[in-house]
C-alpha cells in the first residue's frame, strides 16, 4: 500500500537530530526524502547508531553550500521539491541560498519548514540552541538528576523529538492545506 506521501520529494537541509528525525517520520510515510549533507557530514555520524536511526529511508547527497557551485545545485534541487526542511541558526540559511523567501522565489509551492532552538528573530535567537538547554529553560531538569542529586536533564533528548514531531505534523498540515 502507498504511504500518504508518496509522490511528495522533501529536501532534508538538517543535522543532529530534530530536522532528520523529522525528515524521517516523512519518509516513513512514503515521502521521497533527499538529505543534504557538508562534505564533512552529519556531525550525528560521529555518534554509533545515531545517524543511522534517525536518517533512515532518505538519499543523501553533499554539497557544500559555502560555495557558488553548491548553492547552484541546491537551487537546483529546491526547484523540484515540494518541502525544503531546514535547521540551520539564524541567518546561515540567507547566507546559503535556502531562506523562506529564497525558497519561495526559486519554487513558490514549496512548504517551507525552520526548526531553529529559539526561533528566527525571538530575543534568544544568538544564543545556542540544544535539547538540554531546552530542558533548562523549561524547567525539567531536576526531573533527571545525578548519584550526586545535582540535576543534568533528562536521559531522553525531549525538546528534539518535540520539535520533531512537530515539524513533522506541520509540514503534512501545510501540504494538505496546499492541495487544497
Amino acid at each position: 500500500m502507498p504511504g500518504a506521501l508518496e509522490g511528495v520529494r522533501v529536501l532534508d537541509c538538517t543535522q543532529i537530530i530534530a530536522g532528520p528525525l523529522a525528515g524521517s517520520l516523512l519518509s516513513e510515510m512514503g515521502a521521497d526524502v533527499v538529505k543534504v549533507e557538508p562534505p564533512k557530514g552529519d556531525p550525528a555520524r560521529s555518534i554509533p547508531g545515531l545517524f543511522e536511526a534517525i536518517n533512515r529511508g532518505k538519499r543523501t547527497v553533499v554539497l557544500d553550500l559555502r560555495t557558488p557551485e553548491g548553492q547552484q545545485e541546491l537551487a537546483a534541487l529546491i526547484r523540484g521539491a515540494d518541502v525544503v526542511l531546514e535547521g540551520f541558526r539564524p541567518g546561515v540559511a540567507a547566507r546559503l541560498g535556502c531562506s523562506a523567501a529564497e525558497v519561495a522565489a526559486l519554487n513558490p509551492a514549496a512548504v517551507y519548514c525552520s526548526i531553529s532552538a529559539w526561533g528566527q528573530d525571538g530575543p534568544l535567537r544568538d544564543l545556542p540552541g540544544h535539547d538540554l538547554n531546552a530542558q533548562a529553560l523549561a524547567g525539567v531538569c531536576h526531573l533527571g538528576r545525578g548519584p550526586d542529586g545535582h540535576p543534568h536533564g533528562l536521559p531522553l533528548p525531549v525538546a528534539d523529538l518535540s520539535a520533531a514531531m512537530s515539524a513533522a505534523t506541520g509540514i503534512v498540515a501545510a501540504l494538505l492545506a496546499r492541495e487544497r
